[in-house]
């Protein structure tokens, strides 16, 4: 669930005088936003408020389409869009999702799934195009399968630097395949994403608060059968690794492991301890933000995931 790539500034504002002097010249200020976005970055991820960041976000993932649009091959605006587009699925579309699927709301649970696909369906889009820049062979790879795909990978992808690219196409294509469940080929792409995610977390384990190896986690949890020894393993080197500080590692211990062994205590130590917290890791402030409001919600509605908790 990266939220890395939602750096965006008004950049229509901020090209307008290029726009009066040639195509030529909006092309270098295009491709110049990479590096703005690298910059404006942080000023993001540490912002506290989620309302205004969820209204935000669609404004700056239009922006950012509009630069793709002059340079489609920018790898640094490619990883910024992608990271919008997931950020904003998971942290705002799913969140919504959830709670009209509590209240029984169907008709706002399908219009929900479907703003999510749509979203989750362009960011595997776009991260396939990203792919496919830093080498050939990628739809012949994932046609050969998962040790086609894993040669491909470790072939073309060696470098530590190589784990973000490949954490965010992981994460697109496996959100992509969670909301097209009535399309069998995507379903059977699912261990594909994993191949690819493990790759990312070979090449860089402890990338960006370790998320790549905290989905993992998740993924060990759920898989059929599950590892649920592989899973509180992964769990606990992310615990350790992040000092605690990155409150979503707990929510998704509680929501997946927790849940799939059937650990109410453990359920709300973890959630309660995310409530508990105070603004520990401000470099990732938003993200713990949303990770609270879940955790609260989960809190209240232990029900849903235990049978033997009464509602």
């Amino acid at each position: 669930m990266s939220l890395k790539a939602h750096g965006f500034l008004p950049l229509l504002l901020l090209l307008l005088p290029t726009l009066l002097v040639g195509c030529d010249t909006v092309k270098f200020a295009a491709e110049a936003s990479g590096e703005l976005f690298t910059r404006a970055q942080p000023g993001i991820e540490q912002f506290w408020d989620y309302e205004t960041a969820g209204k935000a976000i669609p404004a700056g993932i239009l922006q950012l389409e509009g630069v793709l649009r002059i340079v489609p091959d920018n790898e640094r605006i490619l990883i910024f869009t992608i990271g919008s587009y997931l950020g904003y699925g998971v942290g705002w579309i799913e969140d919504r999702l959830e709670r009209a699927d509590v209240a029984d709301d169907f008709e706002e649970v399908l219009h929900l799934r479907g703003r999510a696909r749509l979203m989750y369906t362009r960011a595997w889009e776009l991260a396939k195009h990203m792919l496919r820049l830093r080498a050939d062979g990628l739809d012949e790879a994932i046609a050969g399968g998962t040790d086609t795909l894993a040669g491909w990978l470790e072939t073309n992808f060696r470098e530590r630097q190589d784990a973000e690219v490949l954490l965010l196409a992981s994460q697109a294509w496996a959100a992509n395949i969670i909301f097209n469940m009535h399309d069998m080929d995507a379903i059977a792409d699912f261990p594909l994403a994993k191949v690819m995610l493990k790759r990312s977390v070979e090449l860089d384990p402890t990338f960006y608060f370790m998320q790549g190896t905290m989905l993992l986690a998740v993924v060990a949890s759920q898989q059929f059968p599950p590892d649920i020894e592989k899973s509180k393993a992964l769990f606990d080197e992310v615990l350790a690794g992040t000092e605690r500080r990155s409150l979503i590692v707990q929510v998704s211990m509680a929501r997946y492991y927790a849940v799939a062994i059937g650990d109410y205590e453990l359920f709300t130590k973890l959630l309660d301890e995310v409530v508990a917290a105070g603004d520990v890791l401000p470099e990732a402030r938003l993200l713990n933000v949303i990770a609270r409001r879940r955790a609260e919600r989960y809190l209240r509605q232990p029900y849903l995931y235990f049978s033997d908790v009464e509602g």
